[in-house]
């Protein structure tokens, strides 16, 4: 039997996630302030895993033209975004004429092998015209919701990580820190949300379906603890999460 949440609980967390986080605003303060001043007037975005659009539509103000690659249609369905080039593919299968002046691809690695993670940064850079930047976002190796994966599993696909392959391609980079977060008004959505990252980050749908009811139940009542560490003073559900950006200028 294969254990999974329903497709209630996705819609909520996949919900939560669209309404709450924070890393489309702290993207668009680091364009501004260090990515923007170094492209030419209304540059061209390329938004690798574009989710639901929320980074292109905080960018869009500052570009001429903006491509969305974005492979599942539900997650963009509901994007307007009047100008914008929406691709339903992955980077593997995009393809394009023209450069991008800045790429970014937020929160994507962790759906990439690590043995291909060269090969995927290789990628975005043949998208990005030389001058220009390419921008990646990955969770950072601290903070609440690290703890929560690392008291399941060790997290693999995190920023240190891509930044050994940097430093093994001698690829120049510099890092910034941002910290995002996570709400909600229930108990029922927030611990829906932690066992959304948990299971679908942590275990594989093979583990989950050897798991006795026993062990299930384990699994579940240790996520609660979590859940119940994330209420607020003011009785709001914080899951707070700290990323790291990581700016990689092409030559």
């Amino acid at each position: 039997m294969r254990i999974t949440l329903t497709p209630e609980q996705y819609a909520t967390a996949f919900g939560l996630l669209a309404r709450t986080a924070r890393h489309h605003e702290n993207i668009g303060r680091f364009v501004e302030e260090r990515v923007l001043p170094h492209l030419p007037a209304r540059p061209s975005l390329l938004d690798v895993g574009a989710g639901p659009g929320t980074v292109a539509q905080r960018l869009a103000p500052h570009f001429g033209s903006l491509t969305l690659l974005e492979p599942n249609r539900e997650q963009i369905r509901a994007l307007k975004l009047p100008g914008a080039t929406i691709v339903h593919s992955t980077l593997e299968e995009h393809s394009s004429s023209e450069p991008y002046d800045l790429v970014v691809c937020s929160h994507v690695l962790y759906h990439v092998p690590f043995a291909d993670w060269g090969g995927f940064i290789d990628r975005l850079l043949a998208f990005t015209r030389p001058g220009g930047f390419c921008l990646v976002l990955l969770s950072a190796t601290r903070g609440q919701n690290y703890d929560l994966h690392r008291d399941f599993s060790e997290p693999e696909a995190v920023s240190p990580r891509l930044l050994q392959v940097l430093r093994e391609k001698r690829t120049p980079h510099e890092v910034a820190p941002a910290v995002n977060a996570f709400s909600a008004s229930t108990f029922e959505e927030m611990n829906t949300l932690c066992r959304f990252f948990v299971y679908e980050d942590c275990y594989t749908a093979e583990q989950l379906a050897a798991m006795t009811g026993e062990e299930l139940r384990a699994l579940d009542d240790k996520i609660r603890v979590h859940t119940e560490r994330c209420l607020a003073s003011d009785g709001v559900y914080r899951l707070e999460q700290e990323d790291e950006l990581i700016l990689i200028p092409k030559p």
